[in-house]
Formats: structure tokens, sequence, C-alpha cells
């Protein structure tokens, strides 16, 4: 059971019934929306989401987790990350989704430092990865400032929004995330 972790900002607990209104909010921004599968239509579908995500084992094989990324002060939610769980046990797909008035403060690079320790640390994965649309230059960006690696360009192999797109995937391995944390001043200063 994940109780949630905590880095020097930021808490990452399981999404609530009360983060409804705030996860569509953000969800349903335009900006937000160019690069997401997942278009919430209204705070009912959230809310729906949230429900059968309560349902879901964390860390079972073949499952998509979702969880709330606050912030440590006051419990505003700013964002969500998911967390692909895959059918091997070995790895993991990641995704993040920060609301745009907390773009550009760190926050991903934290959250997603501090996932990263929780699941080569204390879930002993191999391998983490992401898929990225290519036009999607500030995730890019992300990934590589926390020293994952271009792996692929898979032409064409989504289909989202009506059309075909592409992706690239980003990916970094425990041995390379071990090697390289010190580099990283985002660590989780609690786990729970």
């Amino acid at each position: 059971m994940f109780s949630g972790l905590t880095t020097t900002r930021l808490r990452l607990r399981p999404l609530e019934i009360a983060d409804t209104a705030a996860l569509y909010s953000y969800r349903s921004d335009p900006q937000v929306r160019e690069f997401q599968v997942w278009e919430p239509q209204d705070e009912n579908e959230v809310r729906a989401f949230i429900e059968r995500n309560q349902s879901v084992v964390f860390n079972a094989p073949d499952t998509w987790y979702q969880l709330a990324i606050t912030l440590k002060e006051d419990g505003t939610l700013i964002g969500d990350c998911g967390l692909n769980f895959s059918k091997d046990e070995g790895q993991i797909e990641l995704g993040i989704t920060l609301a745009p008035a907390y773009q550009g403060h760190g926050y991903a690079t934290e959250a997603l430092a501090g996932i990263l320790d929780y699941v080569f640390m204390t879930l002993d994965k191999h391998r983490v990865y992401a898929r990225i649309d290519p036009e999607n230059t500030p995730s890019i960006t992300l990934m590589k400032r926390l020293g994952m690696r271009k792996e692929g360009h898979l032409r064409e192999c989504v289909w989202i929004k009506g059309e075909w797109a592409d992706d690239v995937i980003y990916a970094i391995l425990k041995q390379e995330w071990m090697a390289s944390k010190s580099d990283h001043t985002a660590q989780p200063s609690r786990i729970n």
C-alpha cells in the first residue's frame, strides 16, 4: 500500500475525491490538454477516474496508478503523476502533468526525482521510461534534466485526437539513476 512520499517542497499521495475540482480545473486547461491523451469533459468524469484509481492495487503488474502532487506546506494540488506498472514487474512508465501556474518552478523535476528514488530504491525496479510527443519540448527537457536518455522515436505509433502521432521514448536504468543521484538535490526526505 502506497501512502505517499515527501520531497523538499512536495508531497505525493494517492488521489482523493476532494481533488476533483482542482484536477478538472488544470486538466481541462487548453495549455495542459495540448499533449495529454486524457481530456476530461466534466468533474463527474474526473470523480469517476479518481474512484477507479482508488480501487487499483499500487505496484500491481499491468496497471496505471495516478498520484497527486501537492505542496507540502499547505496541501494545494498542483499536478498529478501516472505510474504504469509493467507486466514484467521490472519496468515503470511514467507521465506527469502540472497546472500552468506551477510550471517552470522546478516542481516537476523535484516530483520525478522523488518518484525515481522511490521506484528504484524501495520498489527495486530495473527501468523507468516515458513516452512523449516529440513536439513537447518542456517534457523532453525535463527527462534530460533527470538524466534520462532518448531511446527511440516511434513514428505514428499512437492514435490520439483523431490522428496518428509520434512518440519519443526517454528512459533510465536503476544503475544509471543511482550513479547520478548525487547530482539531484530533490531527494525525498521521507517515505511513508
